[in-house]
């Protein structure tokens, strides 16, 4: 997926699913805004970008989830329930993010 693409299905409103490297093309055109350690899935990272606001997660070491996000109400009602959820998994809950949908 080219950094042209990822840029493009983000303005779409999609969840973008890529590989670290087609991620380090398009990652100059965002900053960091927030990162977060889940302790279980590498940093939680929210960027604003051309599409503006955007959750980077890592699912797997292969992979990379961006996540469009309408505004700050919404990273912040994002961020708790990702953190939480990881919280979960620690405590053994059996849980599984949902990073695709």
């Amino acid at each position: 997926m080219s950094a042209e693409s990822i840029l493009t299905a983000l303005r779409d409103g999609e969840v973008v699913v890529t590989t670290p490297s087609e991620w380090e093309a398009a990652s100059s055109a965002f900053e960091v805004l927030e990162e977060h350690d889940t302790l279980v899935a590498g940093m939680l990272r929210i960027l604003q970008g051309p599409s503006g606001l955007v959750a980077l997660e890592e699912p797997k070491r292969t992979e990379r989830v961006l996540r469009p996000l309408r505004d700050p109400d919404q990273v912040r009602a994002f961020v708790a329930d990702r953190l939480a959820s990881y919280e979960r998994m620690w405590d053994g809950c059996g849980c599984r993010v949902q990073y695709y949908r």
